[in-house]
C-alpha cells in the first residue's frame, strides 16, 4: 500500500510503528507477570533484561506485533486467545475555528488485558508506556499529539478494557498545487 506523506492515513500509521517498534510495550504486551502460572511455571518481571529481546525484525517478531497492536476493532478473538492487545482507530474528526484548512482528528487506543496478565497492574503499565511514547511526542499529525481523555469501558469476560483518547491536527484537505492554495 502506498501511504500519502502528510495524509491522516501516514500519521495512523506512524503512531502504529511507534508502538510496535518499542521493546518495553511489546514485553508488557507479551509476557506474564512475575511469578508462577497456573502450570507452576515462574515467570520473570516482563522488563526484566534477562528476557529475550522482542523487537528483532524476525518471523516471530512480525507475529507478536500483528497480534497485539491491531488496527481497527475486532475483538472477537480475544475471548480465544487471553492475551493483552491494543486497537488504534479513528475517532471524530472536527474543524478548528470553523477553518476550512485544519482539522483536529481523535485517535483512540483501546487497551485490553487478559485477567492473567493483570496481577502486576498490566493495564496501567501499558497505559503508561503509550503515554510516554505519545503525549507532547511528533509522532503524527501538524505539532504534537495531545492526550484527550482516558475511560474504562466495558470489556468481554475475564478482561479490562481502557479507552484512551489522542487528538492530532490535520489538514482537511491536501493542497494537490504546491503551495497554491486551493480556490
Amino acid at each position: 500500500m502506498i501511504i500519502k506523506q502528510g495524509s491522516t492515513l501516514s500519521f495512523f500509521n506512524n503512531i502504529y510503528q511507534a508502538l510496535i517498534k518499542d521493546e518495553e510495550l511489546l514485553r508488557l504486551l507479551a509476557y506474564l507477570p512475575r511469578g508462577y502460572d497456573e502450570s507452576k511455571v515462574f515467570h520473570e518481571d516482563p522488563l526484566d533484561p534477562s528476557l529475550p529481546n522482542l523487537v528483532d525484525d524476525s518471523e516471530k517478531y512480525w507475529d507478536l506485533a500483528e497480534e497485539r497492536v491491531v488496527l481497527g476493532e475486532k475483538t472477537s478473538d480475544l475471548l480465544e486467545d487471553g492475551l493483552c492487545r491494543i486497537y488504534i482507530y479513528e475517532g471524530r474528526r472536527r474543524p478548528v475555528f470553523g477553518n476550512y484548512a485544519h482539522a483536529t482528528q481523535e485517535v483512540n487506543i483501546d487497551v485490553y488485558v487478559h485477567e492473567s496478565y493483570d496481577k502486576d497492574f498490566r493495564l496501567t503499565r501499558i497505559s503508561d508506556r503509550l503515554n510516554d511514547l505519545l503525549v507532547l511526542e511528533r509522532v503524527a499529525g501538524y505539532g504534537k499529539l495531545e492526550y484527550k481523555a482516558g475511560n474504562p469501558r466495558e470489556a468481554p469476560t475475564h478482561y479490562r478494557r481502557y479507552l484512551h483518547q489522542y487528538v492530532m491536527n490535520v489538514g482537511k484537505k491536501q493542497d494537490v498545487l504546491g503551495d497554491q492554495r486551493l480556490r
